[in-house]
């Protein structure tokens, strides 16, 4: 196309006008090519200077030419049109001409499109308008469920609370009436509040291993309904801790290994974890465990109710007390008004002029009062350590979370089941020397005549089956409350169980005591509750 050959007179003649009616198409066009810019500035100049001998030229000859080559392009054009469009506009980037094809939507859409309709808008949505309508309940199971609810609201957090209040006061009301049953009003009665005990704790132990193995079997349900963190781990935190391995040699001592630091389990490290790091900081927290149990079994079972209920009473000021010294807590006059009075109120409940009074009863009701209000401070600075052991840097969740993620903290999660498990095998291992040495169950095994009849151990499971709900609910709500909130759940239930296992039939002074000690429990409920809100409001400010 670009030749430099010259050209003659009488080419320049013929092809003059044809040349400039193409450069004029492709202009209108839109799409001028290289090569005919070229020739148009080549021509351009020779016409300047051969301008007055064009004037000659043989016009019937060009306008021949030009009607002839401009039918074979329009008939090139109309054949190629359909073949040469391309996907996108061939323009030159130099043009500012409109494209003649319609723009499409791609990944080069302006920056402010993206920000007004997300990087989705430019196709079909995936649920349409109108698939909402109706689906609010399908909308909530996928924001979370009841968990999203309960941990990622003030209202289902209260709600969540209130479930655990309700939980452990009535669980401990029911563990209270089996203990009665086994020990003192039963067809078979048990005066052994030793042994009944260590029954009781194995039990407990043998349902969080069972109880820990059903929630990762129901691990995706739960995580469905945003319940993730009750899912136990599965395996152990730090595998140089000594995990079991399959590669070892099989036998005795691979088997034994893998109980003590192999996987499942209750916090996931074997039937039988046992780490001495973890051991030394759960010990004290069992020690006051053993004490509390072993003191108040004891108590209830060589005295009456109301004498029980009046040697405990001290259990809520000492919890006051451990409080503000051991934890630095800084309570309002309406809480501790409230705690005192319905303390108050429950003394002339139980009061009895008449009761028959044991001494030994008594000093064991009296001391098991101070690890009763000790036990909840120290169940949730253990839970405290061994998160922070987990997490060095992390932050320990306390009181309402924000989000059900900080909920699902799995360091949490471990830390809990890890607490329960320490405690309730470390309890084992101090009670079972003491029973042993006791001598019970020699005396048992020779003087019992009911120990091989099934309604006897069904008691004793449906004992243990409310010491482990009693064991599991109490460290939950110690995390979601606080320690003297948790301690204070025994004051109204003491006057309902008062009420119910005397049926009802009490003195008049008794039944005053009953209806103040839970209006003054409702009061206490609406201070600690503008308590937390306060502290949550703080909290959200401090962010």
């Amino acid at each position: 196309m670009n030749s430099t050959r010259p050209f003659t007179r009488t080419a320049q003649k013929t092809f003059r006008k044809p040349l400039d009616f193409l450069n004029n198409l492709s202009r209108s066009a839109g799409q001028p090519s290289r090569s005919s810019n070229k020739k148009s500035d080549s021509y351009t100049g020779r016409r300047q200077n051969s301008q007055s001998s064009l004037d000659d030229t043989d016009h019937s000859d060009v306008e021949q030419y030009a009607h002839m080559e401009s039918s074979r392009r329009s008939h090139s054009t109309q054949n190629s049109q359909s073949e040469l469009q391309p996907a996108f506009p061939l323009i030159d980037i130099g043009s500012r001409s409109t494209s003649p094809y319609p723009r499409i939507r791609s990944a080069a859409q302006s920056e402010d499109e993206d920000d007004e309709y997300g990087p989705g808008s430019s196709i079909r949505p995936l649920v349409s308008h109108s698939a909402g309508r109706g689906g609010r309940w399908r909308g909530f199971w996928r924001q979370g469920g009841p968990g999203a609810f309960f941990f990622g609201t003030w209202i289902g957090w209260q709600i969540w609370v209130g479930l655990l209040v309700f939980w452990v006061g009535g669980c401990q009301f029911g563990l209270l009436l089996m203990n009665r049953f086994i020990m003192l009003t039963g067809i078979y009665k048990f005066p052994f509040p030793l042994t009944e005990t260590y029954i009781q704790l194995l039990i407990t132990h043998l349902l969080l291993i069972i109880g820990s193995s059903l929630m990762r079997f129901l691990s995706n349900v739960l995580h469905f309904v945003g319940f993730g963190a009750a899912v136990p781990p599965s395996h152990p935190a730090a595998p140089q801790g000594g995990a079991y391995r399959g590669s070892r040699k099989p036998g005795i001592s691979a088997f034994v290994r893998w109980l003590s630091n192999g996987s499942g389990g209750i916090a996931g490290g074997g039937l039988f974890e046992f780490d001495w790091h973890v051991a030394k900081q759960v010990l004290p927290l069992a020690v006051v465990f053993v004490v509390k149990v072993l003191l108040s079994n004891f108590s209830f079972a060589y005295a009456p109710l109301p004498t029980y209920q009046l040697a405990r009473i001290g259990i809520t000021p000492l919890a006051i007390i451990f409080s503000c010294i051991m934890q630095k807590e800084n309570f309002s006059g309406s809480t501790l008004s409230a705690a005192l009075i319905a303390t108050l109120n429950l003394f002339f409940a139980s009061y009895r002029s008449d009761a028959r009074v044991t001494w030994e009863s008594v000093v064991a009701g009296v001391f098991s009062s101070l690890f009763v209000a000790l036990y909840p401070i120290l169940l949730l600075h253990t839970n405290r350590t061994l998160v922070a052991g987990l997490v060095p840097q992390g932050d320990v969740l306390t009181g309402y979370p924000s989000s059900a993620e900080e909920a699902s903290n799995r360091e949490e999660t471990r830390a809990y089941y890890r607490t329960l498990h320490y405690t309730s095998l470390l309890s084992l291992m101090l009670l079972t020397p003491i029973v042993l040495i006791s001598g019970q169950v020699t005396h048992i095994y020779h003087n019992i005549p009911f120990l091989d009849v099934p309604f006897f151990w069904a008691m004793m499971l449906f004992g243990g089956m409310g010491s482990w709900a009693v064991f599991a609910g109490t460290l939950l709500l110690v995390k979601s409350t606080s320690p003297l909130t948790a301690t204070f759940v025994a004051v109204p239930r003491s006057a309902f169980q008062l009420a119910v296992i005397n049926l009802f039939k009490i003195p008049a002074q008794s039944w005053a005591g009953v209806v103040l000690c839970w209006l003054s429990s409702l009061w206490f409920l609406v201070a600690r509750r503008d308590e937390g809100r306060s502290q949550n409001r703080l909290r959200l400010e401090g962010r």
